[in-house]
């Protein structure tokens, strides 16, 4: 019988869904015939739950990222977690997750893996320990919602996270230190000349590309204008933020060095086929960057996971930091003129940099599973 796994992750940014897809090609390349189920959790929410939910961490994000953090902050807390907020949070879960659950049960899975939090606990509680149900933290540090003990097992990307567990009192036989998981295609990236020949981009050209985030938030409009003014080809990527890129597309019309995108799916050549990244700290994309053999500079982090990311990038020198976004063209010559600057921000890149984590989760969930 071949093995069933049902992967879930919440549509809040693109990230988690990102991972969740990485998953499955794991998954399907590891593991002989499986079958593999992977959902969205708020589509099996009511509506109303499903726009708020989604919609406030938008909105929060975009327009009031400081306190986006102050309640990311905040709610890191294990008395919070057991809690009014919890206990109000997982009531909304289990209230909008019987179909869900359902549709589980109809499935049978032999293992579960979340990649948001949204419904896991509740699942967790229904499911495990009889069917395993394992969480696989996207950022580089955890927050205590990710932490909670009904979980069979999680895959975390950090020895900080790890600490973090011990703190709580929860074993670390449980927790595996893994990495962040991405696309297969990122243990094998193209090379430089490939990736450029690949998206139709002259072979001689200094090319800054600049990345939003998913949902296509930050400074991007003064990033891509001083790398412009500094002789940078300069390759944008806005996300599904439609109103980013149509600003963009109006600013730099008459600008043939500035090419706009909005959502792409060939992000391993875009890395690969860049001289320089500048990005905001997403645990996802970040990951996937740091496989690509490109300096990355961090822009602009919302407060609470990505500021924690880009904390987390900057003490272990795997990334710099543009610190006034009119001068990031400046940024980009420096690092990119001095050698040994350059080599040791690759160097410590590598370090961290974790390609075959997607092949590792799918092989200890097996593991689980069979034990």
């Amino acid at each position: 019988m071949s093995f069933r796994v049902a992967i879930l992750y919440a549509s809040v940014g693109t990230g988690h869904r990102t991972a969740a897809m990485a998953l499955e090609k794991w998954f399907q390349q590891e593991i002989p015939d499986p079958q593999v189920l992977c959902l969205d959790t708020l589509s099996f929410s009511l509506p109303i739950v499903r726009g708020v939910y989604t919609r406030s961490y938008l909105e929060m994000v975009r327009h009031m990222p400081h306190l986006w953090g102050y309640f990311y902050e905040t709610t890191d807390d294990p008395e919070t977690r057991n809690g009014v907020i919890a206990t109000l949070g997982e009531l909304t879960e289990k209230l909008n997750i019987l179909k869900l659950k359902k549709t589980l049960l109809s499935f049978s899975p032999d293992a579960i893996v979340f990649t948001h939090f949204f419904g896991a606990a509740a699942i967790a509680e229904s499911f495990a320990p009889d069917i395993p149900v394992c969480y696989v933290n996207t950022d580089f540090l955890s927050h205590v919602f990710h932490r909670n003990p009904a979980f069979s097992a999680w895959f975390v990307s950090s020895e900080e996270t790890l600490n973090q567990y011990l703190a709580d009192g929860l074993s670390l036989e449980r927790v595996f230190l893994t990495g962040i998981p991405v696309d297969p295609a990122y243990a094998s990236p193209p090379g430089r000349e490939e990736a450029r020949e690949r998206l139709g981009l002259d072979m001689d050209e200094r090319i800054a590309l600049v990345m939003g985030g998913g949902i296509g938030v930050g400074p991007i409009e003064e990033v891509v204008l001083s790398l412009h003014e500094g002789g940078f080809a300069t390759e944008v990527i806005c996300g599904i933020n439609e109103k980013v890129r149509g600003v963009l597309l109006e600013r730099f019309a008459d600008r043939p060095g500035v090419r706009v995108h909005g959502f792409v799916d060939n992000m391993p050549c875009r890395y690969a086929s860049a001289d320089i990244i500048f990005m905001k700290p997403g645990g996802l994309s970040t990951s996937e960057a740091l496989c690509s053999g490109t300096p990355i500079v961090v822009t602009d982090p919302i407060p609470g996971q990505e500021q924690r990311n880009s904390d987390y990038l900057l003490d272990r020198g795997a990334a710099r930091a543009l610190f006034d976004y009119r001068l990031a063209a400046e940024k980009a010559h420096s690092l990119l003129s001095t050698k040994e600057e350059k080599a040791r921000v690759l160097r410590a890149a590598k370090r961290i940099a974790r390609p075959m984590a997607g092949r590792e989760i799918v092989r200890k969930v097996k593991e689980i599973k069979d034990q």
